[in-house]
């Protein structure tokens, strides 16, 4: 793999050799001082050109900075094709075959002036023509969680619960991906936020748990980091109903600090009366928990 020095000279020189290239800038995990740095972490490089068409047109070019084991153009998708008449941004995902990676964004100058908004971590790299809209920016407050609204906070909880009975439902049909879709997918998202204003509550909302959640573990003790861990159930039914309870607990848990950190209302009857229907629909199954 190449070293950080070797893709930072490659990326620049390809910059600073051709004049169509008027700034450089690098956002995402490297531009983050406290984001994880390692040979995992990509290389998010915005360039900023003079006309984006001779960039779109024919993307040989990208050949130029390194052997490429795979690409992806995400902003010319079957569902949203690009349309390469326009000054649009274009995004280049570039996994090279040496481990590195490059997520190329292209942005045409003409509409330079719309980075005056942006709020998340950049570097800024180059700048030919001295754009005042380019600005270093090292906060990472873009990213910090939010508070919900008290009509958030319920309606999480109901849904919470309305998706439990999902998965129950799917486990007593034995419809594997069914209920496994439900768990995963439906509501996943909803324990994950609920656990993340739980932790915002007890660090001022001054901190961020990363993208897909990855920095959990930052803000949870070791015992609470394998409880979470212990939440994710495999394709056995018996085990689908084990951590459906596991993690309705939990995420009442975390749910009862929030309303009570907010002064929240907070249903205790429909958590125990939902529960009790759940270990009855299973016991009439034959589950036992």
């Amino acid at each position: 793999m190449r070293s950080e020095k070797e893709m930072m000279d490659i990326i620049m020189n390809k910059a600073l050799s051709d004049e169509r290239i008027r700034a450089v800038t690098m956002e995402g995990s490297r531009a983050n001082p406290n984001a994880v740095h390692d040979s995992y972490s990509d290389f998010d490089i915005s360039y900023y050109v003079t006309d984006i068409r001779e960039f779109t047109g024919d993307k040989s070019w990208i050949n130029e900075l390194g052997d490429i084991l795979i690409a992806q153009f995400p902003t010319d998708w079957y569902s949203h094709p690009y349309d390469y008449g326009s000054r649009d941004p274009f995004a280049f995902l570039i996994q090279f075959a040496d481990g590195s990676r490059i997520d190329l964004t292209l942005a045409d100058v003409t509409n330079i002036s719309q980075e005056a908004e942006n709020k998340e971590p950049r570097i800024v790299l180059l700048n030919k023509d001295n754009f005042p809209s380019l600005l270093p920016l090292r906060t990472e407050d873009a990213f910090f969680l939010r508070p919900p609204e008290e009509k958030e906070f319920l309606d999480t909880c109901n849904e919470f619960r309305w998706l439990s009975l999902y998965i129950s439902k799917g486990v007593c049909r034995e419809e594997l991906y069914y209920a496994k879709h439900a768990y995963d997918v439906l509501i996943m998202p909803m324990f994950l936020k609920m656990l993340n204003w739980r932790i915002g509550t007890e660090h001022g909302f001054r901190v961020t748990t990363g993208s897909s959640c990855k920095y959990l573990k930052r803000y949870l003790s070791t015992e609470e980091m394998e409880r979470f861990q212990g939440i994710f159930p495999d394709g056995r039914y018996e085990n689908i109903c084990r951590c459906l309870f596991l993690i309705y607990d939990y995420f009442h848990e975390s749910a009862g600090r929030v309303a009570g950190h907010f002064q929240f209302y907070y249903d205790r009857m429909e958590i125990q009366r939902v529960r009790q229907f759940l270990e009855d629909r299973f016991h009439e199954k034959g589950f036992f928990i």
